[in-house]
C-alpha cells in the first residue's frame, strides 16, 4: 500500500457518512443518475448541439459543451424526483434501517465511479505529460482495479478527452 492508496481510502471515508445518511435508495439514484447522465451526454451533446445552433449564435463546440451540461443536469434532476418519491415511499413501509445500511454500500460505488472518471481524466493527461510515473501508479493497490471498472462503465469517455 502506497500513498495514493491513502489517499483513495481516504475518498471512501465521505462515502461512508453520506451513505448513512442518505440511504440506499437516495445512492442508488445518485449512481444510475451519474453513469445515465454521462452516457446520455456523451451520446447526445453533439446532436444538441447542432439544435441549439439553429437558436444560438456560438462556435459548435460551446454549443456541444452547452449542450452535455444540459443534458447531464436534467437526468440528474429527474431522477433525483424519482428517487424522493421511491424514499418517501420506502419509510411509509418501515425499512428505513436497511435503506441506510445499503446506502453505505451504495455510496461507496458511488465514490468509486467518480474517483474512476477523475482516474481517467487523470490516466489521460498524466500519458501527456508524466506527472506521475506508470511505476508508481502499478504499485497502487487500487488505482489499477478503479480504471478497469472506470474504462469499463464509461467507455467513450476516454476518446471523448483525447478529441
Amino acid at each position: 500500500m502506497n500513498i495514493l492508496d491513502i489517499i483513495l481510502l481516504l475518498c471512501f471515508i465521505p462515502a461512508v457518512i453520506s451513505g448513512l445518511r442518505k440511504g440506499f435508495i437516495a445512492q442508488v439514484v445518485a449512481i444510475i443518475s451519474l453513469v445515465l447522465g454521462i452516457w446520455l451526454s456523451v451520446r447526445f451533446a453533439s446532436a444538441a448541439g447542432a439544435w441549439l445552433g439553429q437558436w444560438i449564435e456560438a462556435s459548435q463546440q460551446l454549443l456541444n459543451v452547452i449542450s452535455f451540461a444540459v443534458i447531464f443536469i436534467v437526468v440528474v434532476f429527474a431522477l433525483a424526483a424519482l428517487g424522493k418519491l421511491t424514499e418517501k415511499t420506502i419509510k411509509i413501509i418501515m425499512l428505513g434501517w436497511l435503506n441506510k445500511l445499503l446506502g453505505v454500500v451504495f455510496s461507496m460505488l458511488k465514490f468509486m465511479l467518480i474517483l474512476g472518471f477523475l482516474i481517467i481524466v487523470f490516466s489521460t493527461i498524466n500519458a501527456q505529460f508524466d506527472l506521475v510515473s506508470r511505476a508508481d501508479l502499478d504499485k497502487s493497490l487500487l488505482y489499477g482495479p478503479i480504471e478497469k471498472i472506470a474504462n469499463s462503465v464509461f467507455p467513450y469517455l476516454k476518446e471523448l478527452i483525447t478529441k
